[in-house]
């Protein structure tokens, strides 16, 4: 059985088409579990609702803890072999759970991903195409090709996972970033992780979520790139380490390029004051090495030109491009 994750919070606007999309597939041994973050609109009527219609559905509620706190919520209420992600405003296609089975029996894997797009109701596109075939992949060049941005996402969500590879694992609590905190360590755990290219998940860029505005928190992802560099150096191979020093210096442009864009609120010059000085340090001390790596992609490259040949005030400059 598969358990499908939703964690809700003030989601009146999209979540009954997410669920929507989950009821309707063609896969039947199936759960899901919504959890409902302390939500102070409609969310937990319409929570309530879908539960009372279809004995598959079960509610949890909670207080208000995060997207982190929520998963997690999720995770202890399943009682699946399999766990599928899925965030309240998107949806996925009638047959995503059939197919990511399918592709998963096909390759003997503990975690299969599947393609996204985007659309403005989350519906299937009427068509698509894709030369590109299905991968089979060994865990750490799945991990690899994660870190260096390179056609498989990190995020927690379009996947479906062995539910064992969350044993004593969870998402970090009150962290921004969660997804790229925790994904290499499940993803290591697997034995194999297939991937079709096929967009079976559909994303809704939500313009209030944190991705598309900003706050200082956002710095939260150089945190969670120390530590994913720090495992790195310490478990794995230098091939790894190398993609994760790699995801650290995106972090720190990334970062660095929004504080350039983004006027600071009241109070917050200090801060931002530190946030920055720590983004320049993480990109004197990488760029070296991501400069002669082949697989940093062409962004990050010129990111480390502009360091060396016009110094920090052009990728102020830049950023105005890249961030407007």
């Amino acid at each position: 059985m598969i358990s499908v994750i939703i964690p809700a919070y003030n989601a009146e606007r999209f979540l009954q088409a997410c669920v929507d999309s989950v009821v309707g597939q063609t896969a039947r041994d199936w759960e899901m579990v919504i959890v409902d973050d302390g939500s102070t609109d409609s969310t937990p009527g319409i929570c309530d609702r879908a539960a009372a219609g279809d004995p598959r559905i079960r509610v949890v509620h909670k207080p208000n803890g995060g997207l982190s706190d929520a998963r997690n919520a999720g995770i202890d209420a399943a009682r699946g072999d399999r766990l599928f992600f899925l965030d309240a405003d998107d949806a996925v296609a009638p047959d995503a759970l059939e197919s990511l089975s399918a592709l998963a029996g096909r390759h003997g894997a503990d975690i299969a991903c599947a393609g996204f797009c985007s659309s403005p109701g989350a519906e299937a596109p009427k068509s698509w195409r894709d030369s590109r075939e299905e991968m089979s992949l060994d865990p750490e060049t799945a991990v690899e090709m994660m870190l260096y941005q390179d056609r498989l996402n990190h995020s927690a969500w379009g996947k479906l996972y062995d539910s064992r590879l969350f044993d004593g694992l969870r998402f970090r609590k009150g962290t921004w970033y969660e997804d790229l905190d925790l994904f290499y360590r499940v993803f290591l755990r697997a034995s194999r992780v297939a991937f079709t290219p096929r967009p079976l998940y559909f994303y809704r860029s939500n313009p209030s979520s944190f991705l598309h505005s900003f706050s200082l928190r956002r710095a939260d992802v150089l945190g969670v790139c120390d530590r994913l560099c720090g495992y790195m150096a310490r478990n794995r191979s230098l091939r790894l380490y190398m993609a994760a020093r790699d995801r650290r210096l995106s972090a720190a442009f990334n970062v660095y390029g929004l504080l350039s864009v983004n006027k600071a609120a009241k109070g917050e010059k200090m801060a931002r004051r530190a946030i920055e000085a720590r983004c320049k340090e993480i990109i004197r001390e990488t760029r070296w090495g991501s400069l002669r790596d082949p697989r940093v992609r062409r962004k990050n490259k010129v990111g480390i030109l502009a360091s060396y040949l016009g110094g920090f005030p052009l990728l102020r400059l830049l950023s105005r491009f890249v961030y407007r």
